[in-house]
């Protein structure tokens, strides 16, 4: 959830992705979520490659939902449609012959777009941070003596922006990622 809140492009947001305490464990919202490419259970306290894989994935099926007006709540890793159903329904509605990998791509695409957005607008990886008190240790609870570092987010923020083909010292999609994604009439030149 802090990669969530940290890099949403409308501020911190519960709803940028799915709660990762959904797939700690091999059940049924990691069952739902793997033809997506979330394969693996990932403990809710680890930053590293496996989070921020995870939360790649998740971050482009909750995208894609937001840009086809679904529910959150109505299709995988949740509730009803599986996520390869998905595409089916979209073509059904609108004669969209689709797959999953381009409604994953889809949501890829808005996230970067909306990081162009606020790129053009000013903000910059300044701007991905957490508030300070989710540095601090938990008072109670069963991982008190758990925190999240600011070493250990700086570190997972990186590996995201590398995972997303945005630059790792600015936090721009790359020239390369944008073309990629289609979205070569956002590059601005110098």
């Amino acid at each position: 959830m802090s990669l969530s809140y940290a890099i949403s492009p409308t501020g911190a947001d519960h709803i940028e992705a799915p709660h990762d305490t959904s797939f700690l464990s091999d059940g049924p919202a990691l069952k739902a979520a793997k033809p997506a490419g979330v394969m693996e259970p990932v403990p809710a306290l680890e930053m590293g490659p496996r989070k921020v894989r995870q939360f790649v994935h998740t971050q482009a099926i909750w995208n894609s939902f937001n840009s086809l007006g679904v529910c959150n709540f109505a299709a995988a890793p949740y509730t009803a449609i599986p996520l390869v159903t998905l595409a089916e329904v979209v073509e059904a509605i609108t004669g969209w012959n689709t797959s999953l990998y381009e409604l994953m791509e889809l949501g890829e695409r808005t996230v970067t777009m909306a990081r162009m957005f606020n790129v053009r607008e000013g903000l910059s990886k300044k701007d991905d941070y957490l508030p300070e008190r989710l540095y601090e240790t938990l008072e109670a609870g069963t991982p008190r003596e758990k925190r999240i570092t600011r070493e250990d987010f700086a570190d997972t923020l990186k590996l995201y922006y590398e995972a997303m083909g945005w630059d790792p010292q600015t936090g721009v999609p790359t020239e390369g990622r944008l073309s990629f994604l289609g979205l070569d009439w956002l590059i601005t030149k110098k």
